[in-house]
């Protein structure tokens, strides 16, 4: 078991292996299922790797716990399954076309797999362009990951970078207006127009953004709160700056629809901050 060591070229779980293999986003060498497991997703999980030509195994649950070690894996686990990174470039070149102004999230040392996969998630629902990562101090693409993710790894482009700081100045340069979540800031989040091309930076569990790279963003922005507790977690905070984006995109674009609205929506705009 040298080859899967560090179980990052494994994917755990029914679910998980399916959306890899409907993405092909994966490059699976094996598939292993449980002895004696009957799902009738099961099927479809067979026939895609037949259509792939991946080997599929059926093997005792002692043999899947020794891949996955003290991971759940369902009865279904692949193996090979190594996540394919994007470039900022290709990221660009997605969101042209799709029509859309480029909606990123770049992530500044979250370290937490869980936090990783449930803002993945949060991305692909809400139309995130793409998802950024740097090289050092951040959660790999690991089975944890993707298994939080519920599938939704197999179809977010996920970039890692050596340098957030030279990404968040590369990113300005095209255009793109760089929002940091800080606790702290005095701005809210509501106060924002996010309809033009923007890259929302969410900070490390405990940490929050790096003084530089909370220097080098445009602005700062705050999720405000009224109850004892001081912060929302990540991936939370990720949610709702999300969802307040495909808010904004989704009343700018039905004014394109409607004269009357789109007088309302400038005049709505230009009272913000």
């Amino acid at each position: 078991m040298e080859k899967i060591k560090g179980r990052e070229n494994v994917i755990l779980g029914i679910h998980p292996v399916i959306e890899a293999l409907r993405a092909k986003s994966r490059s699976f060498e094996q598939i292993f299922i449980q002895k004696g497991k009957k799902e009738s997703s099961l099927r479809e999980m067979i026939q895609l790797a037949k259509e792939q030509n991946i080997r599929v195994t059926y093997a005792s649950r002692d043999i899947l716990d020794q891949i996955s070690g003290p991971l759940k894996h369902q009865g279904v686990l692949g193996v090979g399954a190594i996540k394919r990174y994007d470039t900022i470039d290709s990221l660009l070149e997605l969101s042209a076309k799709t029509g859309e102004p480029p909606f990123f999230f770049i992530l500044d040392e979250i370290e937490d797999p869980r936090n990783l996969g449930a803002i993945i998630r949060t991305a692909e629902g809400a139309g995130v362009h793409g998802v950024i990562l740097p090289t050092r101090r951040s959660a790999g693409i690991t089975e944890t990951v993707a298994k939080t993710s519920a599938g939704a790894i197999e179809y977010v482009h996920i970039v890692q970078v050596v340098n957030i700081v030279q990404t968040l100045t590369f990113l300005k340069t095209k255009g793109i207006w760089i929002y940091g979540l800080d606790g702290e800031a005095p701005a809210s989040y509501t106060q924002m127009d996010y309809a033009s091309p923007v890259a929302f930076v969410l900070g490390g569990e405990g940490k929050g953004l790096r003084h530089l790279v909370k220097e080098t963003c445009d602005q700062t922005i705050s999720i405000p709160m009224r109850g004892k507790i001081g912060s929302l977690n990540v991936s939370t905070a990720a949610g709702i700056i999300a969802y307040e984006t495909v808010r904004q995109r989704s009343r700018v674009q039905s004014s394109k629809q409607s004269p009357s609205l789109a007088r309302t929506t400038r005049s709505a705009l230009r009272g913000r901050g």
